[in-house]
């Protein structure tokens, strides 16, 4: 298997086991959910799949050195994710917005995932918890697989991260005590700078707030009407928008309608009920032979 990853390039697999866990129907599934969930209908040029982003951590993390059953963990870290990503975290709140990962459990024992893993050597129950792996997943506001893929991936979908950036940031990674650093302090500011741009115009701006907000409540009208169901979530984006559709019911017909034909003037003195989640980082830096947090270095350096 072989392909052209927008961040990375020529991206090949040939580990016939890997093959199997990704050619399975559940990670399959991932084809069809978008990483920008409802705001990908607003903004089609958001077109970054969940696929895409787990084979783009898995990438990454196989070029950090990372043993293979962090690959796998990267691989399989959204595979739990419901219909249009985070939307749901608009209906089921919680501080982090990651109620996806209390559905992980049954999704890696589904039997094609159940089996994959066997015949790699794993159990479902080892990738239950993603802080298991250090290179994969780290709290904001340190930098991880997950958050640096998810962060250029998104940028040069949105035209905030130009492929020169890219290759910058990329160029200055490096691994310092299981922790992803950067080595160039100059590539640590301009990372910093554009994650700003896209947690302030992006995922966590007024326009995201209205359309993650009115989505859910389409969703919870949809829901009450019976027209969905919680196993529609388990479902693809597309699945649920048509079912979403051809329920026929006013409100969620006038949402949508507002959501296709975004107008930036309904975020303007809008009062969302559940605000996104606010990100920042703050990445180490190489010095010496350890690392420091860039905001703990002088501005000069």
């Amino acid at each position: 298997m072989q392909w052209h990853d927008r961040v990375y390039g020529h991206v090949q697999l040939d580990d016939p086991d890997l093959l199997a866990l990704v050619e399975g129907p559940t990670f399959q599934r991932l084809r069809g959910i978008r990483q920008a969930g409802p705001s990908a209908i607003a903004f089609p040029f958001k077109n970054v799949s969940r696929y895409e982003h787990s084979l783009g951590v898995f990438t990454l993390l196989r070029s950090l050195g990372a043993d293979r059953r962090e690959q796998v963990a990267g691989l399989l870290h959204d595979v739990s994710h419901t219909a249009f990503s985070h939307a749901v975290d608009f209906l089921v709140t919680s501080a982090e917005q990651d109620h996806h990962e209390s559905l992980k459990p049954q999704f890696l024992h589904r039997p094609d995932v159940a089996e994959s893993l066997d015949r790699l050597g794993y159990a479902p129950e080892d990738f239950y918890d993603d802080s298991r792996y250090p290179l994969l997943e780290r709290p904001l506001p340190w930098l991880c697989a997950d958050r640096l893929d998810y962060f250029l991936r998104d940028g040069m979908a949105c035209q905030v991260v130009r492929r020169g950036d890219v290759a910058k940031i990329l160029g200055a990674v490096a691994v310092v005590d299981s922790t992803i650093v950067l080595d160039d302090p100059a590539a640590a500011r301009l990372a910093v700078r554009l994650f700003e741009v896209m947690n302030r115009d992006w995922w966590a701006s007024g326009v995201e707030a209205y359309i993650y907000n009115e989505f859910a409540d389409a969703l919870r009208a949809a829901f009450s009407a019976g027209a969905l169901s919680e196993g529609d979530l388990f479902r693809e984006d597309d699945e649920v928008l048509a079912k979403l559709d051809a329920a026929r019911i006013p409100e969620v017909d006038a949402v949508l309608g507002r959501i296709r034909r975004f107008d930036p003037a309904y975020a303007v003195g809008y009062s969302p009920k559940t605000a996104p989640k606010q990100r920042r980082i703050d990445p180490p830096v190489v010095e010496g032979a350890g690392f420091r947090r860039l905001s703990e270095m002088s501005a000069g350096r």
